[in-house]
């Protein structure tokens, strides 16, 4: 079904606008609202080309009719999608545990059941729920190891992983676990100003880059030697000189 999009201005005037139309058909999206990382279910075992091939399978399950998905056999295995039995043999979570996601949904289990989707045989799965009119998958969590359904071929074994945590999460994980230290030196402010970080006082020029892996290499080695404000300064030096 086609519907004509009517579009108005901020004070509900309508503006004539070229003819647009907007596909109907029943496909859906993925939302990671109630995403999160817990033991088990955490990506720090997984390779960059990981998230390649979960990028690529929302992608194209994106693309999938919701009628055929639901009861379309060779659909449905192809893509191993079915709900998550919570009485397996070793699994190593309940649903109820799952406390980040909203009462509405954990408590009513009838209306609002979990599923799994594979990434591919190797690559684990994508676990989570439909909203109410099943447009929107909300991802609860990524199995990569396939932990939440052991399988009997590998005796309902259970591989330990945690949650991958970014540069910044992790610095702060540090600066907490210094502050939370206790110290013998009763004269050193160090800590002390350590535990007024972040100051929002500091007026800097900060910038955020990434590098090849060959040019990683180098940079480690010269970093042995200066800091990263001596580098950069040097490359721009270099770069300014050359034109």
């Amino acid at each position: 079904m086609k519907k004509k999009v009517v579009v108005t201005d901020i004070k509900g005037n309508y503006k004539k606008l070229i003819p647009t139309v907007i596909d109907e058909s029943p496909k859906w999206a993925f939302s990671f609202e109630y995403f999160n990382q817990i033991k088990y279910f955490g990506l720090d075992r997984s390779e960059r080309k990981w998230f390649v091939s979960l990028i690529d399978r929302l992608k194209n399950l994106a693309t999938i009719d919701r009628n055929t998905l639901f009861n379309d056999k060779n659909t449905k295995e192809f893509f191993r999608f079915h709900q998550i039995n919570w009485t397996s043999t070793n699994i190593p979570i309940k649903r109820k545990e799952l406390a980040w996601v909203n009462k509405i949904y954990l408590s009513n289990e009838i209306e609002y059941p979990f599923y799994q989707f594979q990434l591919s045989k190797a690559n684990g799965r994508i676990v989570g729920f439909w909203n109410e009119n099943y447009t929107v998958f909300f991802i609860v969590l990524l199995d990569p190891l396939h932990n939440l359904q052991p399988s009997k071929k590998f005796d309902y074994a259970v591989d330990d992983c945690y949650p991958l945590s970014c540069e910044y999460t992790s610095m702060h994980t540090d600066i907490h676990n210094i502050i939370a230290k206790k110290s013998n030196c009763e004269n050193c402010n160090i800590k002390s100003e350590i535990s007024k970080i972040p100051t929002k006082l500091n007026k800097t020029n900060a910038i955020i880059g990434f590098l090849d892996d060959s040019f990683l290499k180098e940079y480690e080695t010269l970093l042995e030697k200066m800091s990263l404000s001596e580098i950069l300064e040097l490359g721009i030096l270099a770069a300014t000189q050359e034109n």
